[in-house]
This record gives structure tokens, C-alpha cells and sequence, in this order.
């Protein structure tokens, strides 16, 4: 041990709270898909939107690529790229193509932010 030096002990991540609410989000994700009528949930809160069934599925895959990915900026990216696909599927416009391209445009991204390129800002 060097002298004057103070060890910072490591922190323990505690997901136990996160599972839980990713168990339960799923269960009630579940629970809609089963028991709720998708014409009943269709024009509640805004009209045409599933607000009410894409909000519980939205939480539930965000808790789901937290844990995944041990990142939330992460997940909110890959959940929101989910939830325009589903969008998509709703208005009849979600096929493969365009979830492929999705994918793509969000790995394009990531491998962007990732870099961390910063334009040079001289002019030669």
C-alpha cells in the first residue's frame, strides 16, 4: 500500500430492484396481450395509437436492454427503434426491409457516437 493513498472501495451494483421491475412489466405486458381486446385499447388516450398497449411494451423492453446492455442511453435507443418498428406494423408499413434498416441506421449510429469523431477544424 503506498502512504497518503486512501483506497476507494469498488461499489456493488445492486440489479435485484431492476429484475423485479423487468419481471413485473413483463407479466403486465403479458397480461394485456391475453386479457385486453386491442380494439378497447386502440383510441383511449390519443386515437389510433395503442398508447396504452405500446406503453407497457416500450417499459418492459427498456428494463429488458438495461440489464442487457448495462447501459440506459443504450436501451433507450434500441427501445425506441422497437417501438417505431411497431408503429410501423401498425400502420402496415413494418416489413422486413424496414426493420433491417432500422437496425442498421441504429448500429450506424452507435458505431458513430462510439468513435466519438469530432470534426478536425482546421482547413487545408
Amino acid at each position: 500500500m503506498v502512504r497518503g493513498r486512501k483506497i476507494i472501495p469498488e461499489r456493488r451494483k445492486r440489479y435485484g430492484w431492476l429484475v423485479f421491475l423487468t419481471i413485473i412489466a413483463w407479466l403486465v405486458l403479458t397480461a394485456m396481450i391475453l386479457l385486453v381486446d386491442p380494439e378497447n385499447v386502440r383510441d383511449l388516450v390519443i386515437p389510433g395509437t395503442y398508447l396504452l398497449f405500446l406503453a407497457p411494451a416500450g417499459l418492459a423492453v427498456f428494463l429488458l436492454l438495461t440489464i442487457v446492455f448495462l447501459s440506459a442511453k443504450r436501451a433507450v435507443w434500441w427501445t425506441s427503434a422497437i417501438l417505431i418498428f411497431f408503429y410501423l406494423r401498425i400502420y402496415g408499413l413494418g416489413s422486413w426491409l424496414n426493420g433491417v434498416l432500422i437496425v442498421g441506421i441504429l448500429m450506424c449510429l452507435e458505431l458513430y457516437l462510439k468513435m466519438g469523431y469530432t470534426p478536425d477544424k482546421s482547413i487545408n
